[in-house]
C-alpha cells in the first residue's frame, strides 16, 4: 500500500555536500484489484439465547492507520471491533477513539478471514462514534445487520454483555445496568484532543466492562440496547499513559443519524456550542431556581432529580450573538423540561431553540441559535519543518477563550527542526519574520519566501497566552513543506502539495524523509 508514501527512495551520502541525496527507485506497481472472498463466522456454544449468539455475525475487526497526526491524537495505529448496522450497504459503527479522523487507512476484517478497505462516512462531533463503510460486494459471508432498540435503558435493568477483550477474544455474560449519567471525561491539558461531551454514559456491574474496549449490551431476543465503546481520556501525569474509559452508549441516540445515512444522505447536525454539567436540586436552589421549578423537575423525572448547567463555552469562529453563558441553568428546551442529557438531542435538528434559563438568580426566556457542525472536522493541514499545523480543532476551542491565530501546532516529528528548536504542540504561530500569519495560506506564502538552510523567526503564543519568539533554521532537503488538503476526488480522500524551494510538486517530492516513521512527540 503505497498511496501515502508512493516513492521508494534510496538515500546515498554525498561526501562533497555532507547531505544524503535521495533518488527514486521506481514507480509503485498498480494496485491488485480486490476480489470477492468467502468465509464463515465462529459459533458461540452454550449461549442462553440463540438471538444473542447470532449477534457474533454483526461484529467486524477494524484496523486504523494514520499517516499524519492531527487534532492532538496520540497514536498512529488503533484497532477495535465494529458493529455492522447495515450489512447490505456495508455500514459499520465504531468508537472515535479507534477512528479519530478521516485522514487514515481503514481495513475491515470480516469473520477473521476477509480483509476489505473501509472509508469514513460520518464522524459525530460530540458522541464518540464514527460510521465507516466497506464494499459488501467483496464479502461472501453471512454478515447480519444488528437490530437496534429504540427504547432507552433504565437503571437496574437486566441485560446481556457481548464483547471483545483487549486481545480480541469474544466474552459474554449476564449483567445489570448500574448507572446512566452524563459522561464527564476530563479534558487533556497537555494537548487538547477529541473527547465525548453532552451524552449519556452507561455503566454495568460486570468486570467484563472494564476489560473490553468494544461490545454491546443486548436483550434476550438479540436486539442491541447499547454499544460498548472506548472513550479516550486525559494523559496521566504519573504514568504518562493515556487513560481510556469503557462505557455504554444507548442506541436510541444513534437512530436519527443512522436512518439519514441509510437513505443515502449526509447528516447535517447543529450544535449548542457549550458543555453541560449535571447539578443537584440543592445547588440549583442556591443558584436561583424557584421551588416551583424544583417541584416540576421532581415530577418530570422521578429517577433523576437534576438540572444542567453550562460548565464551559466553546469558542466559535462565526460572529453570532452569545446566547448561553457559563453558569446558566437550562430549565426547558422547546417546552420540555431538561432532566437528562438526552433531552438536549433536540439541538441536532433545530436552528433555533426556545429555552427558559436561570442566569444570576433570574429566570428568563431565550432564543438559542445553534451552529452547524459541517465545518468542525480538520480538512487542511501543513507539515512544515517537521511540525504538523492546522487550524485549531474543536477540542482546542473547548478549552481556550481566545484564538491567537488559525495556525495551530498539533504535533511534531522527532529529529526535525521543529523538534530541535522547541516548536511545541499547542503553540499558535502568529508571525513569520514579522509578517502576520492569521491562517494557513498566509503562513505558506510567508515561509515559501525563506531560502533553504536559512535562519528565520517565528512569533508564537503558548496555550496559556504567553508570547515568545523562536529562531530556527529551515531544512527543505529533509523536511520539505507539505500541504494536505481534503479532496473527495482523490481515491484516499486527501491530496498533497509539496513545496521544495521554489518548486511545487503535486503529491510527494523526491527529497525528504517520510512525514511519520514512528509515534510523534506530543509532549
Amino acid at each position: 500500500d503505497r498511496h501515502w508514501s508512493s516513492k521508494m527512495k534510496q538515500a546515498v551520502r554525498n561526501d562533497k555536500t555532507g547531505l544524503w541525496d535521495f533518488s527514486d527507485l521506481g514507480d509503485p506497481l498498480p494496485p491488485v484489484p480486490p476480489v470477492r472472498r468467502s468465509a464463515s463466522f465462529i459459533e458461540l456454544d452454550h449461549m442462553p439465547h440463540p438471538g444473542i449468539a447470532e449477534l457474533i455475525k454483526s461484529f467486524v475487526h477494524v484496523n486504523c492507520t494514520m499517516p499524519v497526526k492531527l487534532d492532538g491524537f496520540p497514536k498512529n495505529r488503533r484497532w477495535g471491533m465494529g458493529l455492522v448496522i447495515d450489512a447490505e450497504k456495508g455500514l459499520v459503527l465504531i468508537s472515535r477513539a479507534i477512528v479519530p479522523y478521516d485522514l487514515c487507512d481503514i481495513t475491515v476484517t470480516i469473520a477473521d478471514s476477509i480483509i476489505v478497505e473501509g472509508k469514513v462516512v460520518f464522524l459525530h462531533p460530540l458522541q464518540n462514534y464514527v460510521i465507516i463503510q466497506y464494499d459488501p460486494a467483496l464479502v461472501d459471508a453471512p454478515v447480519k445487520s444488528a437490530r437496534l432498540s429504540s427504547e432507552h435503558l433504565s437503571q437496574g435493568a437486566k441485560t446481556y454483555f457481548l464483547g471483545h477483550n483487549r486481545i480480541g477474544r469474544v466474552v459474554h455474560g449476564a449483567t445489570t445496568i448500574t448507572e446512566i449519567t452524563a459522561v464527564a471525561i476530563p479534558a487533556n491539558t497537555g494537548a487538547p484532543r477529541y473527547r465525548a461531551i453532552n451524552v449519556d454514559a452507561i455503566t454495568i456491574d460486570s468486570n467484563l466492562g472494564s476489560t473490553c474496549n468494544s461490545g454491546v449490551l443486548v436483550a434476550p431476543d438479540g436486539t442491541v440496547q447499547a454499544l460498548w465503546l472506548s472513550y479516550l481520556g486525559e494523559r496521566s501525569p504519573c504514568t504518562q499513559r493515556d487513560e481510556e474509559y469503557y462505557l455504554g452508549l444507548g442506541t436510541p441516540t444513534l437512530l436519527p443519524v443512522i436512518s439519514t445515512i441509510q437513505r443515502g444522505e449526509s447528516p447535517r447536525l447543529r450544535l449548542l456550542s457549550v458543555e453541560f454539567r449535571a447539578i443537584q436540586m440543592s445547588q440549583a436552589s442556591v443558584m436561583g431556581v424557584s421551588d416551583e421549578w424544583i417541584k416540576k423537575v421532581t415530577q418530570a423525572n422521578r429517577s433523576h432529580h437534576q438540572l444542567f448547567m453550562v460548565s464551559k463555552r466553546t469558542f466559535e469562529r462565526v460572529n453570532q450573538p452569545v446566547s448561553l453563558l457559563e453558569g446558566d441553568i437550562i430549565l426547558t428546551l422547546n417546552g420540555k423540561i431538561c432532566t437528562t442529557i438526552s433531552d438536549f438531542d433536540v439541538m441536532y435538528s433545530n436552528e433555533v431553540l426556545d429555552a427558559v434559563i436561570v442566569r444570576e438568580c433570574e429566570e428568563m426566556p431565550l432564543q438559542l441559535a445553534t451552529v452547524p457542525a459541517d465545518d468542525i472536522e480538520t480538512d487542511h493541514a501543513v507539515s512544515f519543518c517537521g511540525a504538523i499545523l492546522h487550524r485549531p480543532h474543536q477540542a482546542v476551542r473547548q478549552q481556550i477563550s481566545k484564538l491567537h491565530s488559525e495556525v495551530y501546532v498539533s504535533s511534531r516529528i522527532r529529529g526535525s527542526p521543529a523538534y530541535q528548536y522547541g516548536v511545541a504542540p499547542t503553540n499558535f504561530i502568529t508571525h513569520v519574520n514579522k509578517v502576520p500569519t492569521p491562517d494557513l495560506d498566509s503562513f505558506i506564502a510567508a515561509t515559501r519566501k525563506i531560502p533553504d538552510n536559512t535562519y528565520f523567526r517565528l512569533k508564537a503564543v503558548t496555550f496559556d497566552c504567553v508570547p515568545w519568539v523562536i529562531t530556527m533554521k529551515k531544512n527543505d532537503h529533509y523536511f520539505p513543506t507539505m500541504e494536505w488538503i481534503k479532496d473527495s476526488n482523490e481515491a484516499c480522500g486527501w491530496r498533497r502539495v509539496t513545496y521544495e524551494g521554489k518548486e511545487i510538486f503535486q503529491g510527494e517530492a523526491v527529497d525528504g524523509v517520510p512525514p511519520i516513521a514512528e509515534d510523534t512527540d506530543m509532549e
